[in-house]
C-alpha cells in the first residue's frame, strides 16, 4: 500500500501558490488568500495526486477554472 505523507500535499500546495503568484504577479500572501477564499486550497490538496504530474500551465489553468466555477 502506498501511503501519502501529508508533507507531500503541503509541499505541493506551497508550489502551486508560488506558481500562481508568479503567473498573476501578486504576492504569496495575496495568492494564498485568493485561493483560500475561493476554496481552491482544498481543491489543490484533494486533487494533488493527479495535478502534481501535470505541467505548470495545466495547474494554473485548473486553478483558474476552479475559481471561475466556484466564486
Amino acid at each position: 500500500m502506498n501511503i501519502i505523507k501529508p508533507e507531500g500535499k503541503i509541499w505541493f500546495l506551497a508550489s502551486c501558490i508560488e506558481l500562481y503568484k508568479d503567473e498573476k504577479k501578486i504576492s504569496g500572501k495575496e495568492a494564498y488568500n485568493l485561493l483560500h477564499k475561493a476554496g481552491a486550497v482544498n481543491f489543490i490538496i484533494s486533487c494533488w495526486e493527479g495535478l502534481h504530474t501535470t505541467s505548470s500551465e495545466y495547474i494554473i489553468d485548473s486553478i483558474d477554472e476552479y475559481i471561475r466555477n466556484n466564486s
